[in-house]
C-alpha cells in the first residue's frame, strides 16, 4: 500500500482461503484499514494496492503458483466505517465492525486448478483445488452455520483450526514459539530474484483450540500477526468445515481492555450471500 505521508510503498502481508480457482476469502482489514492505530501513519483508511497472492506456498516454494489481485472487495458495513471516517475528516477513529470484516480478492491467474511446478519420478501431482471443490478440496465443506449448532458441537468437545502465515517466523524456524527480536532484524532473505516474496512469514502454520464463545466466534487458537484473513474450521461429518474467517485479537469487555481471545467472522447465510453475489460478478459460479 501507499504511505499517505510520501510516495514510499508499505507492505502488508495477511492470509486467506481460495475458494474457487480464482477467487480468494480474506479479512476487510487486509485490504482496507485504519493503520494509524498501530503505527505512525496518519489517520485515515487505506487501500491495499499491488496485491499478490500465493496459494500453498510453503517457504520459498510457490507450489500453487502466484497471481496479481485484480478487484478486491470488501464487505459494505467495512466500507461505511471507512466513509463514515473520511467524512468527519479523520479526525475521529471509526473502527469496522467485527461482523464486517471480511472481503474477497479476484485474481488475475486462475490457481486453483493448476498444476504444483514440482517434477518427480511419481504419478502426476494433483492439481491444487480449492476450499469446497468437489475433487479437489480435500474433504472441505463451506455453508453457513448458526450460533446453537456451534455450541452443541463446542459441548461435544469439536475442536476448531485455523492455518496461516505468522510473521513472528523466519522461514520454517523456530520450530516453536515466535522468533527472537534479533532473529527476525535478521530475517532479511526473500525467494531468489523475487524480492517481494520475503522469508519473513512465508510458511504455513497449524494451530489447534477450543471454540470459546459460538456468538462472538472467540476461540482460544494460538496466532500472530500475518495471520489475519486466514480459514477457521472444525473437523465434523468428515468435512473440514469452514466456519470463519480469522480476524484476529478479541479485547476484553471492560478496562484493561486487553485481549483475551482470539476472533473470526462467522460463515453467515447473509455473508455467502455477499461472496455469491460478487464471485457471479466475475462470470464464476459459487460451489457452495
Amino acid at each position: 500500500m501507499a504511505d499517505p505521508r510520501n510516495t514510499d510503498r508499505l507492505a502488508v502481508r495477511g492470509s486467506g482461503t481460495l475458494i474457487g480457482e480464482r477467487h480468494v476469502l480474506t479479512c476487510a482489514h487486509n485490504v482496507l484499514d485504519d493503520y494509524s492505530n498501530r503505527s505512525a501513519l496518519p489517520m485515515r483508511y487505506i487501500w491495499s494496492t499491488n496485491m499478490q497472492v500465493a496459494p500453498a506456498r510453503n517457504d520459498r516454494d510457490l507450489l500453487g503458483h502466484a497471481s496479481t489481485v485484480r478487484t478486491a472487495r470488501v464487505s459494505p458495513l467495512w466500507r461505511a466505517a471507512a466513509n463514515r471516517q473520511a467524512a468527519n475528516g479523520n479526525t475521529q477513529r471509526v473502527f469496522g465492525p467485527a461482523e464486517g470484516d471480511f472481503a474477497l480478492l479476484t485474481l488475475d491467474t486462475p490457481l486453483g486448478l493448476r498444476f504444483p511446478p514440482v517434477v518427480t519420478m511419481q504419478l502426476p501431482a494433483p492439481p491444487l483445488g480449492w476450499w469446497g471443490h468437489p475433487r479437489f478440496g480435500g474433504n472441505t465443506r463451506i455453508r453457513a452455520y448458526d450460533a446453537d449448532l456451534l455450541r452443541r458441537l463446542r459441548r461435544q468437545n469439536v475442536m476448531v483450526n485455523h492455518a496461516g502465515y505468522p510473521i513472528d517466523k523466519c522461514r520454517d524456524r523456530p520450530a516453536r514459539g515466535p522468533a527472537t527480536p534479533a532473529q527476525l532484524a535478521a530475517c532479511t532473505g526473500h525467494i531468489p530474484d523475487m524480492p517481494e516474496w520475503l522469508d519473513r512469514g512465508s510458511t504455513q502454520w497449524l494451530s489447534t483450540g477450543r471454540l470459546l464463545d459460538p456468538a462472538r466466534m472467540t476461540f482460544d487458537l494460538d496466532t500472530a500477526h500475518g495471520q489475519s484473513g486466514g480459514p477457521v474450521w472444525l473437523n465434523w461429518q468428515g468435512f473440514r468445515n469452514l466456519v470463519a474467517v480469522f480476524t484476529g485479537g478479541s479485547p476484553r469487555d471492560t478496562a484493561p481492555f486487553d485481549i483475551v481471545a482470539n476472533q473470526g467472522v462467522r460463515l453467515t447465510e447473509p455473508i455467502l450471500r455477499q461472496l455469491r453475489t460478487w464471485m457471479r460478478a466475475d462470470g464464476a459460479e459459487p460451489g457452495f
